[in-house]
């Protein structure tokens, strides 16, 4: 079983996704595979924060001759790394296409797993099915990411297929991808929601 981590460097709360790793790894403990390793963190502004965790059974754990790793990130989903003895010594490293959502269901996630654990190869299978608490993480994501960049919680308006947040006033803001640089973006942002620089 995981503990629970420390709240996130100057993050009030704790890493936005860690309900998804516990559940990841609830599920594999439960088919008798936990992983031996477990990462969780999130990427720096340069790759907007995202956040992703990283599974690992070293060849002590697998069926095989080397080590297997599942790695996950927020917007791109599962992929997976067949490693030799050496765990820094990856053969291959490719998208689990068996896993169609980027948020996918813990269970299917297993499934995933074990093949890879016991049999060193993915399902023969394409698994739709997304974590049912999937919206809440983006929406805890989402306020992670805000919060880092020195904004508050967003707001839906009322009346908005958004959902259950409280209303609150809106900003436009139009950016151009092709003219502005990030740091323009981030600074135009600031400024929107009444931000000054970051000191």
């Amino acid at each position: 079983m995981l503990l629970d981590p420390p709240p996130w460097r100057s993050v009030p709360q704790a890493l936005p996704h860690w309900p998804y790793v516990q559940a990841v790894d609830d599920a594999l403990t439960a088919r008798g595979i936990p992983p031996g390793s477990v990462r969780a963190g999130h990427h720096g502004l340069e790759r907007g924060l995202t956040t992703h965790m990283r599974l690992g059974w070293d060849v002590s754990r697998t069926s095989g001759h080397g080590g297997i790793r599942l790695d996950w990130e927020e917007r791109k989903g599962w992929f997976y790394a067949l490693t030799a003895i050496d765990s820094f010594d990856v053969l291959l490293y490719t998208v689990v296409t068996a896993l169609r959502t980027p948020i996918a269901d813990p269970e299917r996630v297993a499934d995933v797993a074990e093949e890879l654990v016991r049999f060193r190869r993915v399902p023969d299978a394409e698994y739709r099915g997304e974590w049912d608490r999937a919206q809440e993480m983006r929406v805890a994501a989402d306020d992670f990411r805000r919060s880092r960049l020195g904004l508050g919680p967003f707001t839906w308006p009322k009346g908005s297929a958004g959902g259950s947040r409280e209303a609150g006033p809106g900003v436009q803001l139009t950016i151009d991808a092709q003219a502005d640089t990030y740091e323009q973006a981030v600074a135009a942002l600031r400024a929107a929601y009444g931000r000054g620089p970051e000191t």
